[in-house]
């Protein structure tokens, strides 16, 4: 990290996603890889994939991603102040979501938000896995375990820790 600025950068682009990341973490990934990889160059997309397979592998909520992508960037400071930039704004909405909902829970605008975000938490997690897919991969056969996990994650009961293995053990022999 070059300044003060890009850690300023950094923890308003956090805390304005943390409002829009329903489905968690991994629905704001794509941005997160935009702003880190594309846009600032502070890291690599294999060292950002990294990252989020290392915070899915830790025990813990896959959120933590947001303290190694800061410490990363700038540091052990800036990666707890990452973390509580995207925790801090989308824990108070959903504090205040919540309150609402618990005070008016048959009601048709709560009845509508469930209906609604369901299908927008399903894109925007499949568009988080294909932006990691793409920023990690540089060969077909990378590809090809993606997809092939994928699959076996969405049709089959197989604990992901096991599908994570599997690629690891397929990374190392490719």
């Amino acid at each position: 990290m070059e300044s003060l600025a890009d850690a300023g950068t950094l923890l308003g682009h956090l805390a304005a996603l943390s409002l829009v990341s329903v489905g968690g973490a991994h629905a704001v990934f794509p941005d997160i890889f935009r702003l880190v990889v594309t846009e600032r160059g502070w890291m690599t997309g294999t060292e950002f994939a990294t990252l989020v397979a290392l915070s899915q592998a830790a025990p813990g909520p896959n959120v933590l991603v947001m303290a190694l992508i800061g410490q990363r960037v700038g540091g052990v400071g800036l990666g707890v102040a990452a973390l509580v930039a995207f925790c801090l704004p989308c824990s108070v909405i959903a504090w205040l979501v919540a309150r609402a909902h618990f005070r008016a829970a048959g009601s048709r605008w709560a009845r509508a938000m469930r209906t609604g975000f369901a299908p927008v938490t399903v894109g925007v997690v499949l568009a988080s896995g294909f932006v990691l897919a793409t920023g990690a991969a540089h060969d077909w056969r990378i590809y090809l375990v993606a997809m092939a996990s994928t699959v076996l994650a969405s049709v089959t009961r197989l604990h992901p820790l096991w599908l994570i293995v599997a690629g690891a053990v397929v990374g190392a022999l490719v």
